[in-house]
């Protein structure tokens, strides 16, 4: 059967406080004991961009300076799923464990990341078709590595969100440029506008006010004679003041507003509508709603790098609705402009807006955009979390919008994020299915006190665990060690 590394392991070596993301996340020796899944033979057939073949030699474990090379360019990708492939036979003597134990160790030694990401799926598969060597020697052995795809887009506008999804390979299957990414949010928060349809009533508002109303009588000229209490019916040539009382009395006013129509649905519902169109992923739309108290004095950070356009989408859709409300204070970051990766800290890429106009918010966000040039997969969150408390030193917290498939690159700035002494609330967009969480993002919660938001459920008070303490995030369970956060064994 199938199996997630994750689901039955023991991190050998945890996460650091400055550097968490370094650490070795699985061991060659715990994947070389897992149990296999049986085929009779594996077909290396399928021929993609995505899927990448690394075939060995039986019971050798070497790789050539071709796959040392292709390796080295892969260190950028996003890894969905790694295979390794071999083969039963009958009255072989040797330890198929040590041997397996020593291609992943050689794996390892090539491409070191694939051993720091909790992520990602590993697979053990062994064929039994033949028992015979001089026939089962002709079938594949080594390993298949299948990338994540990363921006691809079918024909009809469809994120493609797993190298399973064969339309990866189709030749109408694309990347989107900025610009088309951009024309893409243009055409999704339009869509919602579109889907709300709006009539103009008149709604009656009553409200009580207090009012001085005369009597018909005047009082004594002199204050001090008003004390007896005697009534004229005429002001008389000593121009007497007019009694007055005050009463409570009901005003009724009529007021002309849009609501939707019957036959219509809310504006967040039909926001959500039209992400549908490119993404099951609603986790903006899902929560803003949801902590607009918690929310209101937060300063925003959002990654704007590639593939993120439908969540800035999800962004623009609902601060269109609400921006006229206060101002919203907002970091957009690419990791760099057109000089991705820098200096920790002083990467840039940084765009503030201020500002209770759509318009404004907007524009900054398709700047950011435009001014992006790709760079590796891992961001710098850190400098922008930074970079938002200092411009919004008053706001209680900041809320961090990312991709849960990048990585925290400047985590060594998590000490002077904790030092602002305040929560930082994670969206994370692109969470699948089963709920795991880049362990970046859930060292990132813990540290500052903040909480994670995913489009199935909230992790709260994660700095509430102590050591020794385990806890489940999506299908992982985890343990506190010495403020170290270790993924340890779990069965599905």
């Amino acid at each position: 059967m199938f199996f997630r590394f994750h689901f039955f392991f023991l991190i050998l070596l945890s996460y650091t406080s400055f550097a968490q993301g370094d650490s070795l996340v699985v061991s060659p020796e715990f994947l070389a004991k897992q149990n296999p899944i049986t085929l009779s033979q594996f077909r290396d057939t399928i021929i993609s961009d995505y899927i990448h073949y690394f075939p060995m030699k039986f019971a050798q474990f070497q790789f050539d300076e071709d796959d040392i090379a292709l390796l080295d360019r892969l260190s950028d990708t996003i890894v969905e799923r790694i295979e390794l492939v071999y083969t039963l036979l009958k009255g072989k003597n040797f330890d198929q464990v040590k041997l397996n134990r020593e291609r992943y160790e050689m794996l390892r030694s090539y491409f070191p990341a694939a051993f720091k990401s909790n992520l990602i799926e590993w697979k053990l598969i062994v064929q039994d078709g033949s028992l015979e060597y001089d026939i089962a020697k002709n079938y594949f052995h080594g390993f298949v590595i299948y990338i994540k795809p990363y921006r691809v887009t079918t024909s009809d506008g469809t994120i493609i969100t797993t190298v399973m999804d064969r339309r990866i390979d189709d030749i109408d299957s694309k990347i989107l440029t900025t610009n088309e990414e951009i024309e893409k949010v243009k055409k999704l928060v339009g869509y919602a506008d579109k889907k709300v349809k709006m009539t103009l009533v008149k709604e009656k508002v009553e409200k009580w006010e207090t009012i001085k109303q005369w009597t018909g009588k005047y009082v004594h000229h002199i204050p001090e004679k008003r004390k007896e209490g005697k009534l004229f019916d005429k002001a008389g040539p000593m121009n007497r003041p007019k009694q007055y009382v005050t009463k409570r009395v009901k005003k009724v006013s009529y007021i002309e507003k849009e609501i939707p129509t019957k036959d219509s649905i809310s504006y967040i519902e039909s926001a959500k509508a039209s992400v549908a169109r490119v993404s099951a992923d609603s986790v903006i739309l899902t929560h803003f709603p949801k902590n607009e108290e918690r929310w209101k004095n937060y300063v925003i950070a959002q990654d704007l790098t590639a593939s993120m356009y439908p969540y800035i989408a999800q962004t623009l859709m609902y601060f269109k609705n609400k921006a006229t409300e206060s101002p919203k204070k907002i970091i957009f970051f690419n990791d760099g402009d057109k000089s991705p990766d820098g200096l920790i800290g002083r990467t840039g890429g940084l765009y503030y807006v201020n500002s209770n106009l759509y318009s404004e918010i907007e524009k900054k966000a398709f700047d950011c955009m435009l001014g992006g040039n790709g760079g590796k997969k891992a961001e710098n969150d850190l400098e922008a979390v930074l970079y938002a408390a200092k411009k919004a030193p008053e706001a209680k917290g900041i809320l961090l919008i990312a991709d849960n498939y990048s990585k925290i690159r400047d985590i060594p700035l998590i000490t002077e994020v904790t030092a602002l002494s305040k929560p930082v609330d994670i969206i994370l967009c692109g969470v699948e299915k089963s709920g795991d969480i880049n362990l970046d993002y859930i060292y990132l919660a813990r540290r500052t006190g903040g909480n994670i938001y995913t489009i199935e459920k909230t992790y709260n008070n994660l700095n509430q665990y102590k050591n020794g303490d385990l806890f489940r995030v999506g299908s992982q369970v985890f343990k506190i060690e010495a403020n170290k956060i270790n993924l340890v064994e779990m069965p599905r």
